[in-house]
């Protein structure tokens, strides 16, 4: 709850009463109004009436919010009429508020918990939690682990975006968490975050009408850490997210969700030449010791297709994939490719690494003219992409996707789909790359550009958990964060609504 508090009235006639009244039928559905009798909060309706000894005193009142910002419908305000009658006379006031808006997390916050599926009776699915709780029990980290036991959905990004609001406290901040469901109303999972997710300090909210495509999945968004640049700020971060359809761009349904919220306006980068298309696959934010305080790390297709062809000139009979085949009992797997070097660099994946490449140029473009992020601080992470991935026709990647030889895919386990786990720790799916030497060039290119801004690379093997369904370790796993600043110090950026202004509930 928001108190409101009236001034105490002392020279009212003993037959004075008054009442405090939201008059708008919409704001009137969506807000709670309550009076305090002792240690007590009671539910008061717009005709209760306060008698003069309550008005003298003056009333100690709450009021919270019911729903969130809304692009149709409530916008989250709600104009609180307090009238007063003394015998003839009488007088009125009023108060302007608002729902505070939802915001996402960024990887400047601390992990508070992790989130991923954990689907009985799969052999690969329960090694992969295994692992994983392995990783975060480790005591430099010590993260909680939460399993989504009702469902096999592996991809815990995808059916929920874990995000907060808050507003001030005569304490400090309040803060309640927010689990928003994913637009995919047939995606059952999804219903977790009603039926097990929410819990006391932490709500849920879900925007209908999406459909099961994957540009609705919540991979699809991410967030850049709070910055300002030019007559635009952020302070508390941007929502990006991707765009399929190059003639006609598509939109993620819950864009028009966050951007109701008026404070992290989504900006749309293209995703549309992916076979899943998620942000998530080619971009991320770090922290790192930078003016910001963070960094951009973005794809680098040409990078690792040098790295293969330098390891061609000596070891093209070297195997390129470094992991030992099937070493489940399960049915049903597929292999591990046994090409060698030289016969996995054909004509066709060196051409289609440097068409995806052209096109990360202009992600990344649209980046640096947004953010105006230093040349220093963008750093590109080794991958490669191939083409012809195929999914089941109920895993929601669009037929023209499906199988494409002309939409990207990671070849490898892509590293720079891995969690932030803390400032100094980042989680990554193993690469299984050549081994030279001994050592797994894919994986030391890794560690050596995770390095660069000071963080350690801790591998997790889901090349059957999750790799061959085209995602990785974040597509596999999600994260609860802490936020750490306030939002409400700084406007929001211009043009983000009509008005901005008010209290918050």
């Amino acid at each position: 709850m928001a108190r409101i508090r009236t001034v105490p009235i002392p020279d009212l006639e003993d037959g004075a009463w008054g009442n405090v009244q939201v008059t708008q039928e919409i704001s009137r559905k969506n807000v709670r109004l309550f009076r305090q009798e002792r240690d007590e909060w009671i539910i008061i309706t717009n005709d209760y009436k306060f008698n003069a000894s309550e008005l003298k005193t003056g009333l100690n009142l709450g009021i919270d919010a019911r729903d969130t910002r809304r692009p149709s419908g409530w916008d989250g305000r709600a104009e609180v009429h307090f009238h007063v009658q003394n015998e003839l006379e009488f007088q009125v006031d009023d108060v302007y508020l608002r729902v505070a808006p939802i915001l996402t997390f960024h990887h400047l916050m601390d992990v508070s918990e992790v989130l991923t599926t954990n689907v009985n009776g799969s052999e690969i699915q329960t090694q992969f939690v295994s692992d994983l709780q392995d990783i975060l029990n480790d005591a430099t980290l010590k993260k909680p682990l939460w399993l989504f036991n009702h469902s096999d959905d592996v991809w815990a990004q995808d059916f929920v975006e874990p995000a907060y609001t808050s507003m001030p406290g005569p304490e400090g901040p309040i803060t309640l968490e927010v689990m928003i469901r994913s637009s995919q109303g047939s995606r059952t999972a999804g219903r977790q975050v009603f039926e097990y997710l929410r819990n006391t300090g932490r709500g849920a909210a879900y925007s209908t009408g999406g459909t099961r495509g994957e540009i609705n999945s919540m991979g699809n968004l991410e967030t850049i850490p709070p910055y300002s640049f030019k007559d635009k700020s952020f302070p508390a971060g941007r929502i990006i997210e991707g765009s399929h359809a190059e003639s006609y761009p598509t939109y993620p349904h819950v864009y028009d969700y966050m951007r109701a919220q008026e404070f992290q306006d989504p900006l749309i980068l293209d995703t549309d030449w992916l076979a899943v298309g998620h942000v998530d696959e080619i971009v991320q934010f770090l922290p790192a010791n930078t003016p910001q305080g963070w960094a951009l790390y973005i794809a680098d297709l040409k990078a690792g297709i040098k790295i293969l062809e330098d390891a061609k000139e000596d070891h093209g009979d070297t195997p390129a994939f470094s992991r030992p085949n099937n070493t489940y009992t399960s049915k049903g797997l597929r292999d591990v490719p046994g090409l060698t070097i030289a016969e996995l660099l054909t004509d066709k994946l060196i051409s289609d690494n440097q068409g995806f490449a052209e096109k990360l140029d202009v992600v990344l473009n649209v980046l640096k003219a947004e953010t105006g992020i230093a040349p220093q601080d963008i750093h590109y992470v080794p991958m490669v992409f191939t083409t012809g991935v195929c999914w089941g026709p109920d895993e929601g990647v669009a037929p023209d996707r499906n199988c494409s030889t002309k939409h990207a895919a990671a070849l490898y386990p892509a590293v720079l789909n891995g969690v932030v786990l803390s400032n100094s720790t980042y989680l990554s799916p193993k690469p299984w790359g050549p081994l030279i030497d001994g050592t797994d060039i894919m994986e030391e290119a890794t560690n050596k550009v995770y390095g660069e801004i000071g963080l350690n690379v801790v591998y997790i093997d889901d090349w059957y958990s999750h790799h061959e369904g085209g995602g990785e370790v974040h597509c596999g796993t999600n994260t609860v964060r802490v936020p750490n600043k306030p939002w409400w110090n700084t406007e929001p950026p211009a043009g983000n609504g009509e008005r901005a202004g008010g209290n918050e509930l």
